[in-house]
Order: structure tokens, then C-alpha cells, then sequence
């Protein structure tokens, strides 16, 4: 998913940070992987809603079915490219749906910069504060 601002990605990884925390939404999440051997990365172009995406990226190569979801944030002031893990993006699709696809890439083909910033069943449940915190590269 690629979002302008820093501020907007932050906003929807707090929002997934939340919806993940939920006890039901993350048994049922990892028990139903979108497509088995899957992990997701989405690109999406977030112009206002979390609904409203232009574009997106999924990541196809890895057979575990983990909810993860990277960041690749070069600095605040820059936009934001997101990668969901296809149990990620199950997840993303179920809370904030339409999340429209558009092309899928293998976890290996992840740029070198990314970093891992939700991890399911490890991550809490964010504010946006934190989570535009937790943009910011290591």
C-alpha cells in the first residue's frame, strides 16, 4: 500500500494494529489465510479513506501463513509503502474492504529498507501517535 503522507499511513496502521488486537479477529485471521503459501505486500495510493485505494501490492512466495505487515518509510516527511502478508491483507480486506490489488511479489523482492512493523499475535494495539512513532525507520 503506498500512502502521500506519513500521517495517513500511521492512521490505517493503527487502525489494523487495533482490529488485529482483537482476540477473534486474530485466531480467524491466522486459521484462514487468503491464499495458502501466501504473504502478502499491498501498495495503495491512499488519496482519503482507507477505502478508497488506487492501487496495491501483494506478496506471494512464503508458506507461512504469519500476519506480518513491513514498512518501508524513508523519513516522516516522505510517503509510505506498506507490505501485508496475505493473512495481513485478509484481515485489511474484512475491516476496511474494498482493498483492491495490484500485483503480487515475492517476500524476497521486498525492498532492502523495509522493516517489520506489525507482527500478529506480538504487536499491541496502536494509537496513531505510536504507530507514526513506529514509521520511522530504525
Amino acid at each position: 500500500m503506498e500512502f502521500a503522507h506519513h500521517d495517513e499511513a500511521a492512521a490505517f496502521v493503527a487502525a489494523l494494529s487495533r482490529y488485529l488486537d482483537l482476540p477473534k479477529i486474530a485466531a480467524a485471521a491466522a486459521a484462514k489465510p487468503k491464499k495458502s503459501g501466501a504473504a502478502g505486500a499491498s501498495k495503495r495510493k491512499k488519496g482519503s479513506s482507507a477505502g478508497s485505494a488506487k492501487s496495491k501490492r501483494r506478496v506471494a512466495g512464503s508458506s507461512n501463513p504469519k500476519i506480518e505487515v513491513w514498512a518501508r518509510s524513508p523519513v516522516a516527511s516522505e510517503g509510505v509503502l506498506l507490505f501485508l502478508s496475505g493473512t495481513a491483507l485478509a484481515a485489511a480486506e474484512s475491516a476496511f474492504s474494498p482493498v483492491p490489488i495490484a500485483r503480487t511479489i515475492k517476500r524476497e523482492a521486498l525492498p532492502d529498507e523495509c522493516f517489520l512493523i506489525i507482527e500478529g499475535g506480538v504487536t499491541p494495539a496502536w494509537g496513531a501517535a505510536e504507530a507514526s512513532a513506529r514509521l520511522s525507520p530504525p
